[in-house]
């Protein structure tokens, strides 16, 4: 298994980062999210997920009927590691990783680089 990590950067005052590929040149979405490690600070608030076919057209990202969502509720989560479902992410070459909900964003107070690894499980 080969397993790397991509950075996502979430700008001061803004909820979502950018396009995390998922694929090589010639094979998109060959990967899926395996983790995320978290920055030393963080707003309050869940992590939801866009996804894309494309790279252009982003929808949420829902997994067994239900929006995929992780609690990244703050101090706690500060740099830590926190373990995602591979197979949320099947099939999906591009993701951006949110924080909040769509109808609820959370703006983080800081830019955030998220370190998100992936692998092709």
């Amino acid at each position: 298994m080969k397993v790397f990590y991509r950075e996502a950067t979430i700008p001061s005052g803004s909820s979502l980062s950018n396009t995390v590929d998922l694929g090589e040149e010639y094979n998109p979405g060959v990967y899926k999210v395996l983790a995320i490690q978290m920055p030393d600070e963080w707003t309050t608030a869940r992590i939801t997920f866009s996804v894309s076919y494309d790279g252009e057209t982003f929808v949420p990202l829902y997994w067994n009927g239900d929006l995929y969502e992780i609690d990244a509720s703050g101090g706690s989560s500060a740099s830590r590691g926190i373990s995602v479902e591979p197979s949320a992410f099947a099939g999906w070459p591009y993701v951006k990783i949110r924080s909040g909900k769509k109808s609820a964003e959370i703006q983080q107070a800081g830019e955030r680089q998220l370190k998100v690894l992936i692998g092709n499980v």
